[in-house]
């Protein structure tokens, strides 16, 4: 791949975030898997973890919204919700992983991961867009 170094980095970045992000959504699916097929065998005693996970997000989100200046209102409810979808989404990989973990033949051993993965490339690239677009959608 020909171009300048910056070019180069930039398209290593958007790779690796692509793939993180791809990774991290099809975990969760799985993890949406294991609870619809009753598998989440042990995700009462993770649940602690979860919701520490959830309560650090949400202070994280407190003092990055705060350093942006935003009025204390958008501060709180925008933290309060983005933590509730990440304490989420925090579950559901957990639990994701956890029936990697257990059940790996049923994951990698058949066609439905492909399927997820897909799904989770595709939820990618509408996360990207809604980043990028949410203020077109949201009025004051």
């Amino acid at each position: 791949m020909d171009g300048p170094p910056n070019a180069r980095t930039h398209v290593g970045r958007v790779v690796a975030l692509v793939v993180a992000s791809t990774l991290v959504l099809t975990t969760a699916l799985l993890g949406a898997v294991a609870f619809a097929t009753a598998t989440a065998s042990g995700a009462p005693t993770r649940l602690p973890y979860y919701v520490l996970g959830g309560a650090v997000l949400f202070v994280a989100l407190v003092f990055q919204f705060e350093r942006r200046a935003f009025d204390g209102r958008t501060v709180i409810l925008a933290s309060g919700g983005l933590a509730v979808v990440g304490t989420g989404l925090l579950v559901l990989v957990g639990e994701g992983a956890a029936y990697v973990a257990a059940h790996p033949n049923r994951v990698f051993s058949s066609q439905p991961v492909l399927y997820l993965l897909a799904v989770g490339v595709c939820c990618t690239g509408l996360a990207h867009w809604g980043l990028n677009h949410w203020r077109e959608f949201v009025t004051t």
